[in-house]
């Protein structure tokens, strides 16, 4: 009887009913195996699934058991060794043939392997080769596992885009303002970054859409931040024009440190890419804090091993230069001379037909000490003439708690001039919920109370307003200074800063005494009547 008879009695054994075992035999190479497609025709005329067939080789190898296995489906050929063990017959998978990669040369060793481990000096296997394998390949996944179980810092990157930007100590998603800086430092300085839409959603949190954007050499579509990362991997769509990236820099995830598995991550690594001669110490610093949401992130979600690393961010420091050199930090400590401000009142009055909106939204700065962040994101809805007050909305504030404005009559004075705008020459506005709009709107879209209702049609920006004001007055500070200013002013009319913190919603810090007593609605309203005549120069002025 013949080797190959032998071979159909073993298919038989094994239970392969519908494998036709061919008799013919295929030359033990890499060509003559990639050349090989059955027709997957059996004898009786019926298709079958899969077909194997033997190699032309000699039976007093170690490779007489080796079969190629065609699959019709799938098309994929596998190695396949038969054997027999404690009088049974059995067969294991060698692995798929890929040509170049997995062919004749890597069988013939794995196999030459497993006979000289398994088999005693008549070449009879003392082991089931088949449970030796599947044991190895167990072991092998196990630690593939662990390994896969190791994020580098660009898993976490994209993990903290996919999960919205959480916050680390409380409930909800990062502002916009946060996550844009979060993104120029983490995986900005790319033309994946010009692909994002910003957005602030009623709570107040920031969230990111993607947009259709010409990259200079195609149109990138992204339909998910998977898509955006793999339409621009690590190292790729690096912007490269200096007036979208003056200082040509790179993000976290376009340098080779991206790739660092997240516990290998310490204060050393973090300080010395951080630390450029070229970057300002504001940059530095505002990096650092990227990193401490990065390492938050990873604690809070358990992306660590078992031994987690700990990173003291309070070793990691900066040398402060002599002088200020952030534009936005220079007027932080700050305020404006008494004297100066009824002709700031002056000129924003003037400057009301120019710069509508613009000019009511820095009076009521001026007037109420409030944040320009809170001040733009103030709506009509939030203005309670009944009670006199205006509701700051614990989604607006610092605080994440609820507050007040009284409406004394220096903010009566911007709420009528808001509403002369309405009635007259902005009346189109009215379909706007927000106390100032953006003149840069969709008008035709107006109608749409979506739309109307969204971020896109409020004001994000009072810088044309006042550099046109400091031009012609030659004031020299920022619409920030208002509130220091009235800060001040408030402490020096009631005495202490505990009162004042119940007019501007100071946090304890050192702009303030550390002490607040918590003051009832009614006795701030009258603290923010006895302060608002330091405004009487508004009847003087006309």
């Amino acid at each position: 009887m013949t080797d190959e008879n032998n071979i159909s009695k073993l298919g038989d054994k094994l239970g392969d009913s519908n494998v036709r075992q061919t008799r013919r035999s295929l030359k033990f190479t890499d060509y003559a195996i990639d050349r090989y497609n059955a027709d997957f025709i059996n004898a009786k005329g019926k298709t079958q699934k899969q077909v194997r067939i033997s190699f032309d080789v000699s039976k007093n190898t170690a490779l007489k058991g080796l079969r190629l296995v065609h699959y019709r489906n799938s098309k994929k050929k596998y190695f396949n060794l038969q054997y027999w063990f404690n009088g049974r017959p059995n067969n294991v998978s060698i692995g798929e043939f890929r040509l170049g990669i997995f062919g004749v040369k890597e069988v013939e060793e794995k196999v030459f392997n497993l006979v000289k481990q398994f088999t005693n000096d008549k070449g009879h296997w003392t082991s089931d080769p088949r449970l030796a394998i599947l044991e190895k390949e167990h072991r092998i996944t196990k630690a593939l596992i662990q390994k896969s179980q190791q994020l580098t810092i660009r898993d976490v990157i994209l993990r903290i885009a996919k999960d919205g930007f959480p916050k680390t100590k409380r409930q909800g998603s990062l502002s916009v303002n946060s996550i844009k800086e979060f993104i120029k430092f983490m995986f900005g300085f790319n033309w994946r970054s010009r692909c994002l839409v910003y957005a602030e959603t009623e709570k107040g949190y920031g969230k990111v859409s993607f947009k259709h954007r010409t990259h200079p050499r195609k149109i990138v579509k992204p339909t998910s931040w998977e898509d955006l990362f793999s339409k621009f991997p690590g190292g790729s769509g690096i912007i490269t024009n200096k007036k979208l990236n003056p200082k040509l820099e790179t993000s976290l995830y376009d340098n080779e440190l991206s790739k660092l598995v997240i516990d290998e991550l310490n204060e050393g690594i973090i300080k010395k890419y951080i630390d450029k001669p070229h970057r300002s110490f504001g940059t530095k610093d505002n990096m650092l804090d990227c990193f401490k949401r990065l390492w938050s992130y990873s604690q809070d979600n358990n992306l660590f091993g078992d031994t987690p690393p700990t990173i003291n961010f309070d070793n990691i420091s900066f040398k402060k230069p002599d002088q200020t050199q952030s534009v936005s930090r220079r007027y932080d400590n700050l305020r404006f001379r008494d004297n100066e401000l009824p002709i700031i009142f002056e000129a924003l009055k003037k400057r009301t037909d120019k710069y509508p909106f613009q000019s009511e939204a820095l009076l009521l700065m001026m007037f109420t000490g409030r944040r320009e962040t809170e001040t733009l994101k103030i709506k009509w809805s939030d203005v309670d003439r009944d009670n006199n007050m205006i509701i700051l909305r614990h989604a607006i504030t610092k605080a994440r708690k609820e507050e007040f404005i009284e409406i004394t009559p220096p903010v009566a004075l911007v709420l009528d001039q808001l509403e002369r705008h309405r009635q007259g020459k902005y009346q189109k506005y009215r379909f706007i919920d927000w106390l100032f709009p953006t003149l840069r709107t969709d008008t035709q879209r107006l109608y749409d109370d979506q739309y109307a209702r969204s971020h896109s049609t409020r004001m994000k920006t009072l810088r044309g307003c006042w550099e046109d004001l400091v031009k012609e007055t030659g004031i020299v500070g920022s619409p920030k200074m208002f509130r220091k200013t009235f800060s001040s002013l408030a402490k020096l009319t009631l005495g202490t800063s505990s009162k004042a913190r119940a007019l501007t919603g100071h946090e304890q810090d050192s702009t303030l005494d550390t002490y607040y007593d918590k003051t009832p609605k009614e006795t701030a309203k009258e603290y923010a009547h006895q302060v608002a005549k330091v405004f009487n120069f508004i009847k003087k002025t006309g």
